[in-house]
């Protein structure tokens, strides 16, 4: 059971890791003031669902699919009138993270190097190839922005299993559609940070569950997608002290070597052919490195954040071995989030020193979008499960 004391320190958390990648976005159009008043309407709908939880329950229980045939029928509309308009740059700037993995793939399909080119706004490309690879299946249907809407799917189908209730599945779903601008603006741009962060989650999820069964081709498979997965973006490359130790302790020492083994060699097997094309510039590594921005007024600040971080992924991972094993797999996922928001925050604290204000805009492109789902499986399950079944972890 949890004290009192430690359930207002996981909600604060949960609150402040939920807030964090929209605030850039907030403090662009509304100041500092309105990054305040953002937090307290967070707060707010948490300390709501918190008090009416048995009667939403109730009433989502009720009409479950009427509200889910509404949401899907709702993304896919504002999807489609959306999109368009935002990535012809109608609504703004527009993104060009969609773009970036459409130029790639078919750059590679025709014989070309992928990061010789450029994106409209002239943009390098950053996404490494396993990023290009699992979206290429969305490309050739049409975009790369459409497997955001694959992804959401999938997220809604599997945080139902991870929770064991769809009705908490779909309250989650719904509290991040309307409560986090960085969500909305991501999804109608079309980057790729939302399936990014979804297929990594997945990767973890599948392999810890195969990894326990007897089945070698369950534990070879999810093997080869996590390396897949990680080959995605450089910073998720922190989170394999986690791993090994998530594994370790769930399936043992062995099986967690040679399996964790396994993603790693795949992951060096997709991204080693295109990095030793520009060892020196390679742009995942280095126009993909937005700490590096710091590195100016403070010589290589960048390469002290990525220690500490590397730091703190070992520190946590060793406290996984204190961590009982049915609180194993969400402790680690919690774990994952504050490992993926440590640099950031550390940037930001260095920014807004070097401003003399606080300064949120190296979440501007919405990175913090990276950690948000890690940390709404990590905490979620602490603020907001059905009474009446079993959920991860118990209040």
């Amino acid at each position: 059971m949890i004290g009192n004391y430690s359930k207002l320190v996981y909600r604060f958390g949960f609150i402040l890791l939920f807030s964090l990648p929209s605030m850039a976005l907030i403090q662009k159009f509304f100041s500092l003031m309105g990054i305040l008043i953002y937090m307290l309407i967070v707060t707010l709908v948490v300390r709501l669902l918190l008090k009416f939880r048995a009667k939403i329950f109730s009433f989502v229980s009720k009409f479950y699919l009427t509200i889910l045939a509404f949401i899907i029928i709702f993304g896919i509309a504002c999807f489609a009138f959306v999109y368009p308009l935002e990535t012809s740059g109608v609504l703004g700037r527009g993104s060009d993270r969609d773009e970036a993995l459409n130029i790639a793939f078919w750059e590679f399909v025709q014989g070309r190097y992928p990061y010789f080119a450029v994106t409209h706004l002239g943009g390098k490309i950053t996404p490494l190839p396993g990023s290009i690879l699992l979206a290429s299946p969305f490309i050739l249907l049409g975009n790369s922005a459409y497997q955001n809407l694959f992804w959401l799917a999938i997220f809604l189908l599997l945080t139902s299993v991870y929770l064991k209730s769809h009705i908490s599945a779909i309250l989650m779903l719904m509290f991040l559609a309307v409560l986090s601008p960085a969500f909305q603006y991501e999804y109608i741009s079309g980057g790729d940070l939302i399936a990014n962060s979804i297929y990594i989650l997945t990767a973890i999820f599948l392999q810890t569950k195969a990894l326990s069964s007897n089945s070698f081709i369950a534990k070879f498979s999810t093997s080869i997608f996590t390396g897949i997965t990680l080959a995605s973006r450089s910073n998720f490359l922190t989170l394999l002290p986690l791993l090994f130790v998530l594994f370790w302790r769930s399936s043992g020492k062995r099986v967690a070597l040679t399996y964790l083994s396994l993603s790693v060699l795949t992951l060096i097997s997709i991204v080693m052919p295109f990095y030793l094309v520009l060892p020196n510039e390679f742009p995942p590594f280095f126009a993909g490195n937005k700490l590096s921005e710091i590195n100016t007024s403070i010589p290589f600040a960048s390469t002290g954040i990525i220690l500490l971080t590397l730091l703190a992924s070992v520190l946590l991972s060793l406290h996984l071995f204190k961590v009982s094993k049915s609180h194993l797999l969400p402790s680690c996922i919690l774990y994952c989030a504050i490992v993926q928001a440590f640099p950031m925050v550390c940037g930001i604290l260095l920014m807004s020193i070097l401003k003399s204000q606080l300064d949120f805009s190296l979440l501007l492109h919405r990175y913090g979008l990276m950690f948000l789902f890690f940390d709404l499986w990590g905490l979620w399950p602490l603020l907001l499960v059905n009474s009446s079944s079993k959920s991860t972890l118990s209040l």
